[in-house]
């Protein structure tokens, strides 16, 4: 077995995000008569010792690193995974989620890898509509030219049941035309959460497998908006992440795109609001108009903002009140979840936060066996084992 380099053990416990004692109490260190936990776990990161193969095993678990990587000769550089537009609070408001969305962004960009080199063996044709769009051509257009390429239909959005159908109806549409579209907000475990705070969405442009990713734990009616937000800096060529509500320019401009696709400008005014409006009376107005339209308040308001309708303080204000509620109905959710029996298996969520068409390709391929189930693990995120019964249901 080859020596490992300690500086792979300091870089991979820093990239968890952990201390160091509280890595080694998650490692199953323990204080001795002699030693602290945490000064064991030191003895092999200063390199005075050598980890065993079940330690190092019990790092590539607690650290979410492979195991692989443990023998690399040095800590390897941070890939190329696009611009963060979120804002500097964002950033450093949850240190453990931050580490977890890179973790997450890591695996989806392995995992877009695959299946663009899939889509190349098949002889698919590049998308021409991504970075086919300039700022400079103003949000308007752009926004009318997703309208046509995906064939989305404002009123047929509306006219679904509820919020999800109108998602689901809006999901359609974008992966009709290539787009892979996730559903995730964790690395497959309740404890790695990545709050809506630290992340809305991502996307990685590329002509052939371009892949946008949705934070689940947000609310439901916030997902149509936040798709086409990535939907719209995948026209723009943009690969990156974004917060709550940005503050950089391209940021601002596929907020517009989305907007103006939802909530079309010349609707948005009449909103019966303005900056002399009591706090209950606005979030009331605002919450029944985002109800009858299948989108969220809080891209109401915001949009609102936009077109000074109401100013930055009752922004604030409003988006911290919406984002209570969308804490206290995720709460009431997972609650009556915990209470019922039965639902939907747990292959069948899998299916629908990954989405047909990655579900199709990695079906199609291990039928043809030009994909083998480790690489179709990393294509849907599972274990290899699970992997089967993911792709064909008999196997459940």
């Amino acid at each position: 077995m080859p020596a490992v380099n300690p500086e792979i053990l300091i870089w991979a416990r820093e990239t968890a995000a952990l201390e160091l004692e509280e890595a080694a109490k998650k490692l199953g260190f323990k204080d001795s008569t002699t030693s602290a936990a945490s000064e064991k776990l030191k003895l092999l990161e200063s390199g005075q010792r050598d980890p065993s193969r079940a330690q190092l095993n019990g790092m590539s678990k607690v650290y979410h690193q492979p195991l692989l990587a443990f023998y690399l000769p040095n800590p390897p550089i941070r890939g190329d995974r696009g611009e963060d537009f979120r804002t500097i609070p964002q950033q450093t408001l949850d240190r453990k989620g931050n580490a977890h969305l890179n973790f997450l962004m890591r695996d989806v960009k392995a995992a877009q890898n695959l299946v663009r080199d899939l889509l190349e063996e098949e002889k698919s044709e590049p998308l021409p509509f991504i970075g086919s769009a300039a700022m400079s051509s103003g949000y308007y257009e752009v926004a009318q030219d997703i309208v046509e390429e995906l064939k989305f239909d404002l009123r047929l959005f509306r006219d679904t049941n509820n919020v999800r159908d109108a998602f689901s109806y809006l999901r359609e549409r974008i992966e009709g035309r290539g787009i892979f579209v996730l559903l995730k907000s964790d690395l497959g475990s309740h404890h790695t959460a990545i709050p809506v705070e630290v992340f809305r969405g991502f996307a990685f442009a590329d002509p052939f497998a371009p892949f946008i990713v949705i934070n689940r734990q947000d609310t439901i009616a916030a997902w149509s908006f936040t798709a086409l937000y990535e939907v719209a800096h995948l026209w723009l060529g943009s690969s990156g992440v974004s917060g709550k509500w940005g503050e950089y320019e391209i940021d601002r401009f596929c907020n517009q795109v989305a907007g103006a696709i939802l909530l079309p400008p010349d609707e948005l005014r009449i909103v019966d609001i303005n900056e002399t409006a009591g706090f209950d009376e606005s979030a009331h107005e605002i919450s029944t108009f985002a109800y009858e339209r299948s989108i969220s308040p809080a891209m109401v308001a915001y949009n609102l903002l936009l077109i000074k309708k109401i100013n930055e303080e009752q922004w604030r204000k409003l988006n911290r009140e919406f984002q209570i509620d969308r804490r206290r109905n995720n709460e009431t959710k997972h609650a009556s979840q915990q209470s019922q029996k039965g639902g939907p298996s747990y292959y069948a969520v899998l299916r629908h936060q990954l989405g047909n068409p990655l579900i199709e390709i990695a079906r199609r391929h291990i039928q043809s066996r030009s994909l083998t189930p480790t690489k179709a693990a990393v294509i849907l995120g599972v274990a290899p084992t699970r992997v089967y019964p993911l792709l064909f249901p008999e196997y459940a």
